[in-house]
């Protein structure tokens, strides 16, 4: 199929993933670990050069329940971290997703071991809401322990795999815990090769956090309904497996913008205030159609 000229640079994506994760991790600017990257990495990496987002909100939780009175939450609220996410949710929804975090580029790479398509079933896509709030608020304002990070699959394989590594007095420490966690992120890596982003689609409490804008960010992908040849291309070539005709901007969606390469050029993107329907016809808007699938 012939490549539309106006997606070329969408071909990029795995450049701009590669030296994401290369930005994340280069400990040459781990000086700057009180900073907040929008994406998923651990903190706890010797490499790592910024904090972890999801990290931050549970020990802010943690620090909450120790607080008393009004005063003293207000001085554990975590704004920074809070406005980061809502500021780059706001403007680009879930699109550090699909194209700035390393464990949702770890998914593409080994999603390419596969070969039969799985989907899981749609009603998984809420389970990462539950995740959100028990892992990262309930759970540890309760118990005072940040139990997302301990069971977290990329902290597995950044921290615990590195730290022992690298420094050889830690691995006395080594118990039962360390080889569940192991364990979940084996259990995930396979995961990766049967299913398409299934960490992203299922767990992921940061990608859960982004995807409540993703319908109303700046950043929106328009279809154009009367281009569409039902050819099924967008769905097929999906990381995220969802149909991009009636799916795309929706909290499943990481706009990763895979689906802007159509031969038949029936998706593209655009800001929010450039508001121009795709279709002379009213109710082909994004989101408002659905198209037959022969």
């Amino acid at each position: 199929m012939k490549q539309p000229a106006g997606s070329r640079w969408l071909y990029c994506r795995g450049y701009v993933q590669f030296f994401s994760a290369l930005l994340a991790n280069s400990y040459f600017l781990s000086q700057l670990k009180g900073f907040c990257y929008p994406v998923l990495n651990c903190w706890a990496c010797p490499a790592a050069n910024f904090a972890c987002p999801i990290g931050a909100l549970q020990y802010a939780t943690i620090a909450a329940r120790r607080g008393l009175g009004v005063a003293s939450l207000a001085a554990v609220l975590p704004l920074y971290v809070l406005g980061t996410l809502v500021l780059f949710s706001a403007l680009f929804g879930r699109m550090m997703c699909g194209w700035l975090c390393p464990f949702g580029w770890l998914q593409d790479l080994l999603g390419r071991l596969r070969r039969k398509k799985h989907k899981t079933p749609r009603w998984t896509g809420y389970t990462r809401y539950a995740v959100l709030v028990g892992l990262v608020f309930v759970v540890p304002y309760y118990t005072g322990s940040p139990w997302f990070t301990k069971l977290c699959p990329q902290g597995a394989l950044q921290g615990g795999i590195f730290q022992p590594l690298l420094y050889p007095e830690l691995r006395a420490g080594i118990h039962g815990m360390w080889y569940l966690k192991q364990g979940i992120l084996l259990a995930t890596l396979v995961a990766m090769i049967l299913i398409r982003r299934p960490f992203c689609g299922i767990v992921c409490p940061l990608g859960a956090i982004f995807s409540l804008f993703n319908r109303h960010s700046a950043w929106q992908i328009r279809y154009d309904a009367d281009r569409c040849t039902n050819c099924m291309w967008c769905v097929a070539n999906c990381p995220a497996a969802i149909d991009p005709r009636k799916e795309a901007n929706g909290h499943s969606c990481i706009s990763c913008l895979e689906c802007q390469k159509c031969p038949y050029e029936t998706i593209h993107s655009e800001p929010s205030w450039r508001r121009q329907p795709c279709s002379e016809h009213p109710g082909k808007a994004m989101g408002d159609v659905s198209p037959t699938i022969e």
